[in-house]
């Protein structure tokens, strides 16, 4: 599937739009099948680090709720584990305002 095709099949998913789908895109996140498959903790986490270390904590409710095909603000609380049992809880008490998508670029 050529690029163009996986970020129309990305923008498929609930949460995400044309920027975060090129940025899972960038994470080797190529369809849809791959982010139902994905770790949404660990994406968070290493698009955090190529971000200096500074990223919206909203991105990872946004991640997870494309995984879970939930809004976003559904996905707050939830922990999703690992496939390795190496889960680390990211619940963190913070208020989140309403996520701006160009906050991605």
């Amino acid at each position: 599937m050529d690029k163009q095709k996986s970020i129309k099949d990305l923008e498929s998913l609930i949460n995400v739009g044309k920027i975060t789908a090129e940025k899972l895109y960038s994470l080797g996140i190529k369809t849809s099948k791959d982010m139902v498959n994905s770790n949404p903790e660990k994406l968070y986490e290493r698009l955090k680090k190529r971000r200096g270390g500074k990223l919206d904590i909203c991105v990872l409710y946004q991640f997870r709720g494309a995984k879970l095909n939930k809004p976003w603000w559904k996905c707050k609380k939830q922990v999703l584990t690992s496939s390795s049992n190496q889960s680390k809880s990211l619940t963190q008490t913070y208020s989140c305002c309403m996520f701006v998508f160009s906050s991605l670029k």
